[in-house]
């Protein structure tokens, strides 16, 4: 099967990073619809994951508006359209509202497309330096995969894997604010169900791929960083493919990469 990720769409202000203008977002309308007809025309995925931070926060009422002119936008995708969560989205926004806005039953919840299982997970951000899937969840997780006897793929805002920072243009030093605390708990949970083939992330604005314990991690580009430093949106999204039980990944945009186990 074939899915296409779309990750940290900042709609909303420009935003600075140590006197960079690094989310280059002022054209985000013409790149979303230009997603769309892509995805439609062209790509056909079976579903396509929206990860999280899709707005660049403002304030509540125009924080609102832009998520449910994204909501509204997708939904003229010819396939199922799924949100995760992001820390920006939060910001001016509570959980039930941005439950409402997404038109989702809860912030964490799983799926099933085609043969496969999919979960999506809602790193919480408990205070500043401390983001956790939190132990409610945690069991949600671990009793969901248990019940499940198909291949899985998690998706989730920050991230799970351990990450070198060096050379990130907004985390590097500051793993407290990008990775998830009780990480090392998650993956964990991961690795005893046998079943999962694969864990993506955004959040940390660039393309990566880690392993634990012959779980593949990949870490997926905002739609809008100024990567590079060239002064221009990386305009990324991600097409998975799951063909023979194994999971590729091509990034496609301005710095297209493949990122295949």
């Amino acid at each position: 099967m074939k899915f296409v990720i779309i990750a940290d769409i900042h709609f909303g202000p420009e935003a600075y990073w140590n006197e960079v203008l690094r989310k280059i977002n002022k054209n985000v309308i013409f790149m979303l619809g230009s997603f769309v007809e892509e995805m439609n025309t062209k790509v056909k995925p079976d579903f396509v994951i929206v990860l999280g931070d899709l707005i660049e926060d403002e304030n509540e009422e125009n924080d609102k508006k832009n998520i449910t002119y994204i909501v509204n936008l997708f939904t003229k995708l010819n396939c199922p359209v799924y949100y995760a969560a992001g820390n920006h989205d939060l910001m001016n926004i509570s959980e039930s509202d941005l439950v409402k806005l997404f038109n989702q039953k809860s912030l964490y919840y799983s799926f099933d497309s085609d043969n496969m299982h999919f979960v999506v997970l809602y790193s919480k951000r408990i205070e500043k330096g401390n983001v956790q899937i939190i132990p409610a969840q945690l069991k949600w997780l671990e009793k969901d995969l248990k019940n499940n006897s198909k291949k899985s793929i998690i998706f989730v805002h920050h991230g799970l894997a351990e990450q070198d920072l060096k050379g990130n243009p907004w985390f590097e030093g500051r793993p407290e604010v990008c990775l998830i605390r009780n990480r090392e708990e998650v993956r964990k949970v991961l690795e005893n169900s046998k079943n999962v083939l694969a864990v993506f992330n955004a959040h940390l604005h660039w393309d990566k791929k880690h392993i634990h314990n012959n779980i593949p991690y990949f870490t997926i580009q905002s739609l809008v960083e100024n990567e590079e430093d060239k002064g221009m949106a990386s305009e990324a999204y991600a097409i998975v493919n799951t063909d023979g039980g194994k999971v590729g990944v091509e990034v496609k945009g301005k710095y297209p990469k493949k990122l295949h186990v």
